[in-house]
């Protein structure tokens, strides 16, 4: 039996999608006794096979990832800040090869992570943000659903990792000089991943380390009485190959930058309607993985303070 789920394992093409943690966690800088709350609902659609950076012309698989994502903030002191980060995502694989298709799906709860937040930057200081952070994303969800017939679903469509990971954090903000509503951002979020020691009959499967970097520039619009936010963010992300039983996994891993165009309906100054979208600019992959074809997020974002006002929304 394990030699059979070594080769299935292997066998089975891997993709890039999975839960989109990284590029989702950090709520904006906020004052102390300030609570904040994001939903969202976020769809990573994988059509596009790729070997290395070139795009192959076959459309036997796809797959979808689908997540309702909840992230909570509190402001600690004016400095010291913890996000927690909850999901539920719905995973879905399908393979249509020589006339028979296998579709696969599962769905849970995903794994929690906490992250604490510490500004560098003079609180008082309401030109820039400089924030730097550590936590830790822990095993809540599932990794042990199995096929009708027994044998373990790949990783990568467990909606959990079975490990413990270790996350750093880096943030930065600064507003224009010249226009006070229209600024820079960027982020760092570095994933020291964690091995699942029973993945299969005590067998292990260890995540590849993941880097994920944005730089994003906004600027607050007015159309009629309604205010808007509108963001252009650039995002690479950086994954390193995925180890089964400390050996090297072909085809996983890869490198991908993205343009994500967003924008915020401030219904209030305390809440705000956020729309983005990933659009793939390059792509490589180790090996032969499906690829992001495009992504789209979703949700509301809630600040309640002690103060009327908020100094930024996450976009």
């Amino acid at each position: 039996m394990l030699g059979s789920s070594l080769s299935i394992i292997q066998a089975q093409t891997c993709c890039s999608g999975g839960v989109p943690l990284s590029s989702n966690l950090g709520m904006p800088p906020g004052n102390k006794g300030t609570w904040q709350f994001s939903i969202s609902y976020d769809q990573n659609v994988l059509k596009t096979l790729k070997e290395g950076s070139n795009k192959l012309n076959d459309h036997s698989r796809e797959r979808f990832t689908r997540s309702i994502l909840l992230e909570a903030g509190y402001g600690i002191t004016e400095r010291i800040s913890v996000d927690v980060f909850f999901s539920y995502i719905t995973q879905e694989r399908t393979i249509r090869q020589f006339g028979n298709t296998d579709f696969v799906t599962t769905s849970g709860i995903g794994d929690l992570a906490m992250l604490f937040k510490y500004r560098i930057t003079d609180p008082a200081d309401s030109r820039q943000n400089l924030l730097a952070g550590g936590g830790s994303k822990i095993p809540t969800g599932r990794a042990d659903f199995t096929r009708e017939d027994g044998i373990l679903l790949n990783a990568d469509l467990q909606p959990g990792s079975g490990a413990w990971d270790l996350l750093l954090y880096g943030f930065y903000n600064r507003n224009f000089g010249f226009r006070p509503s229209m600024g820079f951002s960027s982020s760092v979020v570095y994933s020291f991943k964690g091995t699942n020691p029973d993945y299969f009959n005590g067998q292990s499967y260890r995540f590849g380390n993941e880097l994920l970097a944005q730089i994003s520039i906004a600027d607050k619009v007015k159309l009629g009485t309604e205010l808007f936010d509108l963001s252009l963010t650039f995002r690479f992300r950086n994954q390193t190959v995925d180890q089964f039983n400390e050996s090297v996994l072909p085809n996983t891993g890869g490198r991908f930058v993205f343009l994500a165009p967003g924008t915020s309906w401030f219904i209030k100054p305390s809440f705000a309607i956020n729309l983005s979208g990933d659009i793939p600019l390059y792509t490589y992959v180790k090996g032969t993985q499906l690829a992001p074809t495009y992504r789209i997020n979703i949700g509301v974002f809630l600040s309640i303070s002690r103060k009327s006002n908020i100094r930024n929304i996450k976009l």
